[in-house]
């Protein structure tokens, strides 16, 4: 029994010198792979001094080019955009000059606008009602007036536009701006219808459009089949336009 023991334990020690011999190696030869991988590294790892001199100054050179081109490039961008004002300045003064040398004078926008003549009361032509104007704004070779029309003078495009203040108690009132050509036919542009009240009888009817006219043509704004219409003759309540567009 005791011999079995020795003899166990004696397999063990021996086994275990193997184990130790065998890890011993191992190191070793880790140990030999490590020094060349240091020694391996040092020169790359290791650097002059005058090599990070000399790395820093072409990194300051490059980043001084840089800056030049940028600085170089906002000057060119600057001026370009001098060049560009200075070249669209010349051109309006050049339009101008040359509107002014063929013209002349400036063209102006015509515009006409009436307003109720209150030193005088609405009266019945007919199946009518009309409005008695005066000019209040005028502007323009394009349109003119006479009595209770007016005249176009040159044909386009015009914003027609005309407002009466009803003052008739309990019915329904409105107008109509119509225009006669040259050949005296009647066409009707605008209309406007307003419900009135049976007190306080205060209505404003208010109608506007754009619309094309030929050169004579007439306008005229009148209350159809009302012979008894009440009208504010106040001028900022009744009045009647025109604006060529054109």
């Amino acid at each position: 029994m005791l011999y079995h023991a020795l003899l166990l334990v004696s397999t063990l020690t021996v086994s275990f010198s193997f184990f130790l011999v065998y890890k011993v190696a191992v190191l070793e030869d880790d140990i030999n792979k490590l020094r060349g991988d240091i020694s391996n590294l040092k020169p790359h790892s290791k650097e002059s001094p005058d090599g990070m001199m000399t790395g820093m100054s072409r990194t300051w050179e490059r980043s001084k080019q840089v800056a030049s081109l940028n600085s170089q490039q906002q000057r060119q961008t600057e001026k370009d955009s001098q060049t560009l004002c200075s070249s669209t300045a010349s051109s309006l003064r050049m339009k101008r000059e040359q509107a002014g040398c063929s013209g002349g004078t400036v063209v102006q926008q015509s515009f006409l606008q009436l307003s109720a003549n209150t030193k005088e009361q609405p009266f019945v032509r007919g199946n009518v009602t009309v409005i008695p104007w005066i000019v209040a704004l005028h502007q323009g070779e394009a349109i003119s007036s006479t009595g209770d029309r007016i005249i176009i003078q040159q044909e386009g495009f015009f914003i027609v536009f005309g407002q009466v203040l009803f003052q008739s108690p309990g019915t329904i009132m409105g107008h109509i701006v119509r225009s006669r050509g040259t050949n005296q036919r009647s066409t009707e542009l605008l209309r406007c219808l307003q419900e009135m009240p049976q007190t306080n009888c205060a209505n404003t009817c208010h109608t506007g459009g754009m619309v094309k006219l030929e050169r004579e043509d007439e306008l005229e704004l009148v209350i159809p089949d009302r012979p008894q219409a009440q009208v504010s003759m106040d001028a900022d309540s009744t009045f009647f336009g025109i604006i060529r567009l054109n």
